[in-house]
Protein backbone atom coordinates (compact mmCIF):
# COMPACT_ATOMS: atom_id res chain seq x y z
CA UNK A 1 0.00 0.00 0.00
CA UNK A 2 1.86 3.06 -1.27
CA UNK A 3 2.06 6.11 0.96
CA UNK A 4 1.17 9.54 -0.37
CA UNK A 5 3.39 12.59 0.08
CA UNK A 6 2.76 13.69 3.67
CA UNK A 7 5.50 15.39 5.65
CA UNK A 8 6.73 13.60 8.79
CA UNK A 9 5.97 16.73 10.82
CA UNK A 10 2.34 16.72 9.59
CA UNK A 11 2.03 13.04 10.49
CA UNK A 12 3.50 13.74 13.95
CA UNK A 13 1.05 16.58 14.58
CA UNK A 14 -1.89 14.49 13.42
CA UNK A 15 -0.86 11.56 15.61
CA UNK A 16 -0.77 13.86 18.64
CA UNK A 17 -4.17 15.28 17.69
CA UNK A 18 -5.56 11.75 17.32
CA UNK A 19 -4.38 10.90 20.82
CA UNK A 20 -5.84 14.14 22.17
CA UNK A 21 -9.19 13.26 20.58
CA UNK A 22 -9.20 9.81 22.16
CA UNK A 23 -8.12 11.25 25.51
CA UNK A 24 -11.04 13.67 25.31
CA UNK A 25 -13.38 10.76 24.58
CA UNK A 26 -11.94 8.77 27.49
CA UNK A 27 -12.40 11.71 29.87
CA UNK A 28 -16.12 11.72 29.04
CA UNK A 29 -16.50 8.13 30.28
CA UNK A 30 -17.26 7.26 33.94
CA UNK A 31 -14.07 5.25 34.39
CA UNK A 32 -12.06 6.57 31.48
CA UNK A 33 -8.47 7.73 31.74
CA UNK A 34 -5.38 8.47 29.70
CA UNK A 35 -1.76 9.42 30.26
CA UNK A 36 1.35 9.98 28.15
CA UNK A 37 4.88 9.05 29.11
CA UNK A 38 8.08 11.01 28.64
CA UNK A 39 8.94 9.11 25.45
CA UNK A 40 5.59 9.40 23.69
CA UNK A 41 3.83 6.27 24.88
CA UNK A 42 0.18 6.67 25.82
CA UNK A 43 -2.16 4.62 27.95
CA UNK A 44 -5.82 4.85 26.92
CA UNK A 45 -8.76 3.44 28.88
CA UNK A 46 -12.25 4.27 27.62
CA UNK A 47 -14.01 1.29 29.18
CA UNK A 48 -15.36 0.25 25.78
CA UNK A 49 -15.48 -3.52 25.17
CA UNK A 50 -13.25 -3.04 22.13
CA UNK A 51 -9.46 -3.50 22.06
CA UNK A 52 -9.06 -0.56 19.67
CA UNK A 53 -10.34 1.87 22.30
CA UNK A 54 -8.14 0.72 25.17
CA UNK A 55 -4.47 0.02 25.36
CA UNK A 56 -0.91 1.17 24.89
CA UNK A 57 -0.16 3.48 21.98
CA UNK A 58 3.19 4.62 20.67
CA UNK A 59 2.49 8.19 19.54
CA UNK A 60 6.14 9.07 18.92
CA UNK A 61 7.61 8.48 15.47
CA UNK A 62 9.93 5.90 17.02
CA UNK A 63 8.25 3.94 19.82
CA UNK A 64 10.26 3.30 22.98
CA UNK A 65 10.23 -0.47 23.71
CA UNK A 66 10.93 -0.04 27.43
CA UNK A 67 8.15 2.50 27.88
CA UNK A 68 5.77 0.32 25.86
CA UNK A 69 6.61 -2.59 28.16
CA UNK A 70 6.12 -0.52 31.31
CA UNK A 71 2.75 0.82 30.16
CA UNK A 72 1.62 -2.65 29.08
CA UNK A 73 2.02 -3.80 32.69
CA UNK A 74 -0.46 -1.17 33.94
CA UNK A 75 -3.22 -2.46 36.20
CA UNK A 76 -5.60 0.01 34.54
CA UNK A 77 -5.79 -2.34 31.54
CA UNK A 78 -6.76 -5.42 33.50
CA UNK A 79 -10.53 -4.82 33.34
CA UNK A 80 -10.84 -4.07 29.61
CA UNK A 81 -9.94 -5.69 26.29
CA UNK A 82 -6.94 -3.80 24.95
CA UNK A 83 -4.37 -3.53 22.22
CA UNK A 84 -0.91 -2.24 21.45
CA UNK A 85 -0.78 0.32 18.64
CA UNK A 86 2.47 1.64 17.20
CA UNK A 87 3.11 4.00 14.33
CA UNK A 88 4.83 2.41 11.34
CA UNK A 89 5.22 -1.11 10.03
CA UNK A 90 8.83 -1.89 10.91
CA UNK A 91 8.39 -2.61 14.59
CA UNK A 92 11.14 -3.35 17.08
CA UNK A 93 11.13 -7.06 17.94
CA UNK A 94 11.03 -6.14 21.63
CA UNK A 95 7.65 -4.46 21.15
CA UNK A 96 6.34 -7.48 19.26
CA UNK A 97 7.50 -9.65 22.15
CA UNK A 98 5.80 -7.39 24.73
CA UNK A 99 2.51 -7.63 22.83
CA UNK A 100 2.82 -11.41 22.52
CA UNK A 101 3.60 -11.68 26.22
CA UNK A 102 0.20 -10.16 26.94
CA UNK A 103 -1.61 -12.43 24.50
CA UNK A 104 -1.74 -9.81 21.74
CA UNK A 105 -0.44 -11.97 18.91
CA UNK A 106 -2.72 -10.92 16.08
CA UNK A 107 -1.04 -8.22 14.01
CA UNK A 108 -2.88 -6.02 11.50
CA UNK A 109 -2.49 -2.70 9.72
CA UNK A 110 -4.27 0.59 10.47
CA UNK A 111 -3.88 3.12 7.64
CA UNK A 112 -3.61 6.65 9.06
CA UNK A 113 -4.87 9.29 6.64
CA UNK A 114 -4.87 13.09 6.55
CA UNK A 115 -6.73 15.70 4.51
CA UNK A 116 -6.23 19.42 4.15
CA UNK A 117 -9.71 20.90 4.30
CA UNK A 118 -9.16 24.29 2.70
CA UNK A 119 -11.95 25.26 0.34
CA UNK A 120 -12.32 21.75 -1.04
CA UNK A 121 -14.93 21.33 -3.76
CA UNK A 122 -16.38 18.35 -1.94
CA UNK A 123 -17.24 20.52 1.04
CA UNK A 124 -19.39 22.67 -1.16
CA UNK A 125 -20.90 19.64 -2.83
CA UNK A 126 -21.69 18.15 0.56
CA UNK A 127 -24.00 21.03 1.38
CA UNK A 128 -26.11 19.98 -1.56
CA UNK A 129 -26.40 16.46 -0.20
CA UNK A 130 -26.75 17.16 3.51
CA UNK A 131 -29.44 18.39 5.82
CA UNK A 132 -28.83 22.02 4.86
CA UNK A 133 -30.03 21.54 1.28
CA UNK A 134 -30.65 17.91 0.43
CA UNK A 135 -32.17 16.68 -2.77
CA UNK A 136 -35.65 15.22 -2.71
CA UNK A 137 -34.49 11.62 -2.94
CA UNK A 138 -31.05 11.96 -1.36
CA UNK A 139 -29.96 11.59 2.26
CA UNK A 140 -30.19 14.32 4.84
CA UNK A 141 -27.47 14.57 7.48
CA UNK A 142 -27.97 16.04 10.92
CA UNK A 143 -26.21 16.07 14.23
CA UNK A 144 -27.76 14.31 17.21
CA UNK A 145 -27.62 15.08 20.92
CA UNK A 146 -28.06 12.88 23.98
CA UNK A 147 -31.82 13.18 23.52
CA UNK A 148 -31.45 10.72 20.63
CA UNK A 149 -28.91 8.43 22.26
CA UNK A 150 -31.02 5.35 21.53
CA UNK A 151 -31.28 6.20 17.85
CA UNK A 152 -27.54 6.69 17.48
CA UNK A 153 -26.66 3.55 19.43
CA UNK A 154 -29.03 1.45 17.29
CA UNK A 155 -27.60 2.98 14.13
CA UNK A 156 -24.03 2.13 15.18
CA UNK A 157 -25.05 -1.43 15.99
CA UNK A 158 -26.69 -1.81 12.58
CA UNK A 159 -23.70 -0.34 10.78
CA UNK A 160 -21.02 -2.31 12.60
CA UNK A 161 -23.05 -5.48 13.07
CA UNK A 162 -22.85 -5.84 16.85
CA UNK A 163 -25.14 -5.78 19.88
CA UNK A 164 -26.33 -2.33 20.88
CA UNK A 165 -24.94 -2.49 24.42
CA UNK A 166 -21.31 -2.46 23.28
CA UNK A 167 -21.86 0.95 21.70
CA UNK A 168 -23.11 2.60 24.88
CA UNK A 169 -19.80 4.44 25.36
CA UNK A 170 -20.53 6.47 22.23
CA UNK A 171 -23.89 7.75 23.45
CA UNK A 172 -23.10 8.84 27.00
CA UNK A 173 -24.46 12.32 27.67
CA UNK A 174 -20.97 13.84 28.21
CA UNK A 175 -20.02 12.53 24.75
CA UNK A 176 -23.05 13.49 22.66
CA UNK A 177 -23.39 16.88 24.35
CA UNK A 178 -19.67 17.71 24.42
CA UNK A 179 -18.77 21.04 22.83
CA UNK A 180 -15.91 19.49 20.81
CA UNK A 181 -17.56 16.19 19.86
CA UNK A 182 -20.44 15.79 17.44
CA UNK A 183 -22.37 12.72 16.26
CA UNK A 184 -24.26 12.58 12.96
CA UNK A 185 -26.83 10.42 11.24
CA UNK A 186 -27.63 10.35 7.54
CA UNK A 187 -31.25 9.51 6.83
CA UNK A 188 -33.39 8.65 3.83
CA UNK A 189 -37.14 8.94 4.36
CA UNK A 190 -36.55 8.94 8.11
CA UNK A 191 -34.42 5.78 8.10
CA UNK A 192 -30.81 6.02 9.30
CA UNK A 193 -28.47 4.89 6.51
CA UNK A 194 -25.10 6.02 7.90
CA UNK A 195 -23.39 7.46 10.96
CA UNK A 196 -20.34 9.60 11.61
CA UNK A 197 -18.61 11.31 14.53
CA UNK A 198 -16.21 14.22 14.69
CA UNK A 199 -13.85 15.41 17.41
CA UNK A 200 -12.35 18.90 17.18
CA UNK A 201 -8.79 19.30 18.46
CA UNK A 202 -7.52 22.85 17.94
CA UNK A 203 -7.41 23.34 14.16
CA UNK A 204 -7.88 19.65 13.35
CA UNK A 205 -10.82 17.26 13.33
CA UNK A 206 -10.79 13.51 13.86
CA UNK A 207 -13.30 11.45 11.89
CA UNK A 208 -14.74 8.36 13.55
CA UNK A 209 -17.73 5.99 13.49
CA UNK A 210 -18.32 5.92 9.74
CA UNK A 211 -20.78 3.03 9.67
CA UNK A 212 -23.38 1.98 7.09
CA UNK A 213 -25.81 -0.95 7.49
CA UNK A 214 -25.13 -3.70 4.92
CA UNK A 215 -28.34 -3.08 2.99
CA UNK A 216 -27.41 0.57 2.37
CA UNK A 217 -23.77 0.19 1.37
CA UNK A 218 -22.25 1.21 -1.97
CA UNK A 219 -24.63 4.15 -2.35
CA UNK A 220 -22.36 6.94 -1.13
CA UNK A 221 -24.06 7.37 2.24
CA UNK A 222 -20.86 6.90 4.22
CA UNK A 223 -19.20 9.60 2.16
CA UNK A 224 -22.08 12.01 2.80
CA UNK A 225 -21.87 11.37 6.55
CA UNK A 226 -18.10 11.92 6.47
CA UNK A 227 -18.43 15.17 4.53
CA UNK A 228 -20.84 16.51 7.16
CA UNK A 229 -18.09 16.15 9.77
CA UNK A 230 -15.56 17.91 7.52
CA UNK A 231 -17.92 20.71 6.53
CA UNK A 232 -18.96 21.61 10.06
CA UNK A 233 -15.41 21.30 11.38
CA UNK A 234 -14.13 23.62 8.66
CA UNK A 235 -16.75 26.19 9.63
CA UNK A 236 -15.52 25.93 13.22
CA UNK A 237 -11.89 26.54 12.29
CA UNK A 238 -10.48 23.08 11.48
CA UNK A 239 -8.09 22.98 8.55
CA UNK A 240 -6.85 19.39 8.78
CA UNK A 241 -8.75 16.12 9.16
CA UNK A 242 -7.37 12.77 10.27
CA UNK A 243 -8.75 9.25 10.49
CA UNK A 244 -7.88 5.59 10.62
CA UNK A 245 -9.25 3.71 7.62
CA UNK A 246 -9.59 0.03 7.01
CA UNK A 247 -7.19 -1.09 4.25
CA UNK A 248 -10.11 -1.60 1.79
CA UNK A 249 -11.39 1.88 2.64
CA UNK A 250 -8.21 3.71 1.61
CA UNK A 251 -9.27 4.28 -2.05
CA UNK A 252 -12.60 5.77 -0.93
CA UNK A 253 -10.94 8.25 1.40
CA UNK A 254 -8.30 9.08 -1.22
CA UNK A 255 -11.17 10.00 -3.55
CA UNK A 256 -12.36 12.42 -0.87
CA UNK A 257 -9.00 14.18 -0.68
CA UNK A 258 -7.32 12.20 2.12
CA UNK A 259 -3.73 11.08 1.79
CA UNK A 260 -2.16 8.00 3.34
CA UNK A 261 0.38 9.39 5.81
CA UNK A 262 1.55 6.10 7.29
CA UNK A 263 0.41 2.68 8.39
CA UNK A 264 0.17 1.87 12.08
CA UNK A 265 0.70 -1.62 13.47
CA UNK A 266 -2.06 -3.00 15.67
CA UNK A 267 -1.62 -5.93 18.06
CA UNK A 268 -4.82 -7.52 19.39
CA UNK A 269 -5.81 -10.81 21.06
Amino acid sequence: MAHDVVSPDAADAAARAWMAALAMFASAQPNGSSRIGAHGTAELVTGAPMPLLNGVIGIAREADPEEIAAFAASTALEAVPWSVQVRGERIDDRIVAVAAGHGLERRSTLPFMLASLGMRTSLGEAEGRSGRGSTADGPTVRSVSSEEAGLYRAALAAGYGGPEEIFSVFVARPVLDHVAMRAYVAEVAGVVVATSFGVLVDDSVGVFNIAVPPEYRRRGYGRVATEAVLRDAYEEGARTAFLHASPPGVPLYRAMGFQLAENWSLFTP
